[in-house]
């Protein structure tokens, strides 16, 4: 992360630079934002458990596997210190769902007959993104900033829909992200932009995570996400 650390410094020392620059006909905008994204997991250890007398029977399986989606809708406030830099707050809901392709909630962990249940892990918060926007040309816009996300529900349910089995999922109510962004004036102050978002907090409660009633445990996951998002911002007001 040394990088995005230089990238952001470099921006916010754009900002005092460039702080006596062009004053702007407005400073406040608000308006909202809707974003899609492409999500993965990353420090995504193996998680170990034990199911009665299989002791670390999953041992060798990550909790997540594959690629999810991602959808956040809220409200945007923009304040332009000037011509070349402004400030960006944020307050969106945020959907996140995530594949998991081994079958880590069957007990033994793996069918005899090599057959795997696939699950989808679904998390529920808000995000407050806080960002630095650099706008080097009237079309063209770069930032970065820290994100600060509360999640408040999570749950892990059966991808088969002929199968309504799911499972408690703890969440960690509190964490942050790094932000990289960048994208376009597009006309009307309206905007298509582009972030990569990297969760620097695990996503589940750490603990132990009873599976079936008294039979199979399994220690909470480390993983934390990693998102591509593609969203589009109106300032209206």
């Amino acid at each position: 992360m040394k990088l995005f650390r230089i990238f952001l410094f470099a921006l916010l020392f754009a900002s005092i630079a460039f702080a006596e620059g062009v004053a702007q006909d407005k400073s406040h905008f608000l308006g909202g934002r809707i974003a899609f994204g492409l999500g993965y997991a990353w420090d995504n250890e193996p998680v170990k458990g034990s199911f009665g007398s299989a002791k670390d029977g999953i041992g060798e399986s990550p909790l997540a596997n594959f690629a999810g989606m991602e959808i956040e809708f809220g409200a945007s406030y923009m304040y332009r210190l000037n011509s070349f830099v402004g400030f960006v707050g944020e307050a969106e809901f945020k959907m996140s769902q995530l594949h998991l392709d081994d079958d880590v909630y069957s007990l033994p962990p793996k069918e005899p007959s090599g057959d795997r249940t696939n699950f989808l892990m679904t998390i529920y918060g808000f995000s407050f993104p806080v960002l630095v926007r650099v706008v080097p040309t009237s079309k063209f816009y770069l930032e970065a900033g820290a994100q600060f996300n509360l999640n408040i529900d999570g749950d892990i349910s059966s991808a088969d829909d002929n199968d309504d089995e799911s499972f408690e999922f703890a969440v960690e109510p509190f964490g942050w992200s790094l932000v990289l962004g960048g994208g376009f004036n597009i006309g009307r102050n309206l905007f298509l932009g582009m972030r990569l978002v990297f969760d620097m907090t695990r996503i589940e409660k750490e603990g132990i995570v009873e599976m079936t009633r008294g039979a199979a445990y399994r220690e909470a996951s480390p993983m934390k996400p990693w998102s591509l998002q593609i969203g589009c911002t109106g300032y209206f007001l």
